[in-house]
């Protein structure tokens, strides 16, 4: 009976935790757009990832006034400085900037990295299982990806993208690395502690770097529609979004949570039909299902909490 209570417990949680990544990666999805429409016209790169900084770090750390307190070691605060330099100083300037320079499809094509890069990374420094399972769930979402982005055109590799290509990849390898180190923490303190430290450190990088365009933005121009944009890149994409990644961090593996990323570009897909700029037509519905395929065959995997 113990057994049966505990294993139901467990499924229980497991089923929060892909529920948590499917959330945050819808979000994320709808980011990409959102982001791109604020920028440059409304609020140059720097100062919107400062904004997101200082904003999420406020929130997170008002949260945890609610929450238990603890108290976290010198030796894990250094780690946490680390994590923040790679997932949210590096990641968010990078996306944002290389968001800006470069095109929609060039984006979607290397955020297909990340998944890969995190089984990499999490085989070599989490010492994670490198199973077939897992390869064949990779490319059979990658495929998906594939075939969904570029019906849509090919990737635009010229001079003038080259460096927001390049600003994109920094932020995907990034983050990938931030997903795999950042597990360790996840497994020891509750989330909240971890990204109120984490976002934290994050100022203390991004508001000497976004500051000038902080500054120079004026915000008295900018129309109530943009300031809601703006409220969903800020308490969405960021607050939310990394308080989902980080519950699922607790329970899934790194490769699995990653693997949710491929759901971004149908995601955009999807929101592009909606609003009439798209149609759902035979290429979407067979690359849903390779996506959705892969996630699975990614998610199956051993009955530990780690898998």
């Amino acid at each position: 009976m113990a057994t049966t209570t505990t294993r139901t417990s467990f499924l229980k949680i497991k089923t929060w935790a892909h529920l948590s990544m499917a959330m945050a990666y819808i979000i994320y999805g709808l980011n990409f757009s959102i982001a791109k429409g604020i920028m440059p016209t409304y609020v140059k790169p720097l100062a919107l990832v400062s904004i997101r900084t200082i904003i999420a770090a406020a929130l997170f750390w008002f949260t945890g006034l609610f929450m238990p307190k603890e108290k976290v070691s010198n030796k894990d605060m250094l780690y946490l400085f680390g994590c923040s330099f790679f997932g949210v100083v590096i990641n968010q300037i990078s996306f944002l900037a290389g968001l800006n320079l470069t095109t929609p499809i060039n984006s979607s094509i290397i955020l297909t990295i990340n998944p890969i890069a995190v089984f990499l990374f999490a085989a070599f420094i989490l010492k994670e299982e490198i199973s077939l399972l897992r390869g064949v769930g990779l490319a059979v979402g990658l495929a998906g990806v594939l075939l969904l982005i570029l019906q849509g055109g090919r990737p635009d590799i010229r001079s003038t993208t080259f460096l927001g290509d390049l600003l994109s990849l920094t932020s995907t390898i990034n983050w990938a690395l931030y997903t795999v180190l950042i597990k360790k923490m996840m497994e020891k303190y509750h989330p909240v502690t971890v990204m109120k430290w984490t976002f934290l450190f994050g100022i203390i990088a991004t508001l000497p770097i976004g500051y000038s365009q902080l500054i120079t933005t004026d915000w008295s121009v900018i129309p109530s529609n943009i300031w809601m944009l703006i409220g969903f890149v800020v308490i969405a994409s960021t607050f939310i979004g990394y308080l989902l990644i980080s519950h699922g961090l607790r329970t899934l593996s790194p490769t699995v949570v990653s693997s949710y990323a491929y759901t971004q570009p149908l995601v955009a897909s999807f929101v592009a039909t909606m609003l009439g700029q798209d149609r759902i037509d035979f290429i979407k519905i067979v690359s849903a299902g390779l996506i959705f395929t892969g996630v699975f065959l990614v998610s199956r995997q051993s009955k530990s909490l780690s898998s």
